[in-house]
């Protein structure tokens, strides 16, 4: 074996090895799939009119060929957290297609982050997060909190769409800020997506957001046209909200309460450093609801 590879090789188990021995920031973990159950069957009133116009078959096909296995991953991951998302979005007056929105944005990971450092499932920027009442500091970033970031995400999507009065200028605004979308409809006295980017008012990233939108859309209602497996659907894993005293750890927590460490460090991904954070008496964390912690 050359000098260089044995190098190398030494090099990537000594980073292997410090990396398990890190525990003060929380790991990455997925939650536990015994956790989910199969969801219903489900039909829920659509809102948002299907388009499906040159723009949008450019980004079907990407999706369904260029970036096909990416676009399945999506499909399947969504597949956890979609009754959660509609859900909330249905909650707060928001409709459930906008669940695609968050596909779009991050395919479902919630740990994503954007080189523009947008972090979560629905992306968020650090100010626009902490503007709906999301904590983000060096302990806990609730940007990668599911829940918590889809509550804000439905309340700032609803202050769009009560804005610019369509859901389409909503999602435009979403993505490259309202303050560009009020530019665009004052210049070109319109309030019509299409129209404004027929006369390229608007960024061109945000000229194919709704777009790309529109093809996720198409694409998992039925994907079989589109040559890919319908996907089964889950249940959230059913949750409560408990209050813990600042800087506890997350093992601490798991052993009062009966709960798998790991599943507790998965499903509070926001707690950066894996313990509650400091600045409060408390923090609200979350704890799988079982007959034992009732």
């Amino acid at each position: 074996m050359k000098r260089a590879t044995l190098a190398a090789m030494t090099a990537a188990l000594l980073v292997s090895t410090l990396s398990s021995l890190m525990p003060s920031r929380a790991q990455a973990l997925p939650i536990p799939f015994e956790l989910f159950t199969e969801a219903e069957p489900r039909t829920l009133r659509s809102h948002i009119p299907a388009e499906n116009n040159p723009s949008v078959q450019k980004w079907v096909k990407f999706f369904s060929v260029d970036d096909r296995e990416r676009f399945d991953r999506f499909m399947q991951r969504g597949a956890l957290y979609k009754t959660l998302i509609q859900d909330i979005l249905v909650e707060h007056g928001v409709p459930p297609e906008m669940y695609y929105l968050a596909m779009i944005e991050s395919g479902f990971a919630r740990r994503a982050r954007s080189h523009a450092r947008a972090v979560g499932v629905w992306q968020f920027m650090a100010p626009t997060a902490k503007l709906y009442g999301l904590r983000v500091d060096k302990e806990v970033d609730e940007r990668m909190d599911v829940i918590r970031a889809t509550r804000a995400a439905a309340r700032h999507l609803k202050d769009l769409k009560n804005e610019f009065g369509s859901w389409y200028l909503a999602m435009a605004a979403y993505n490259c800020g309202s303050g560009c979308v009020r530019r665009a409809v004052r210049k070109h006295d319109s309030k019509d997506f299409w129209r404004l980017v027929r006369r390229r008012a608007i960024p061109s990233e945000t000229a194919n957001y709704v777009p790309k939108f529109q093809a996720a859309m198409l694409i998992a209602r039925n994907p079989e046209k589109f040559g890919f497996e319908r996907k089964t659907l889950y249940e959230f894993p059913l949750v409560r909200r408990v209050k813990v005293p600042a800087k506890t750890h997350l093992a601490d927590v798991a052993r009062k309460y009966n709960v798998p460490t790991r599943t507790l460090i998965a499903l509070n991904q926001h707690l950066i450093r894996g313990h509650t954070p400091s600045g409060k008496s408390t923090y609200e964390i979350w704890i799988p609801k079982t007959k034992k912690n009732i």
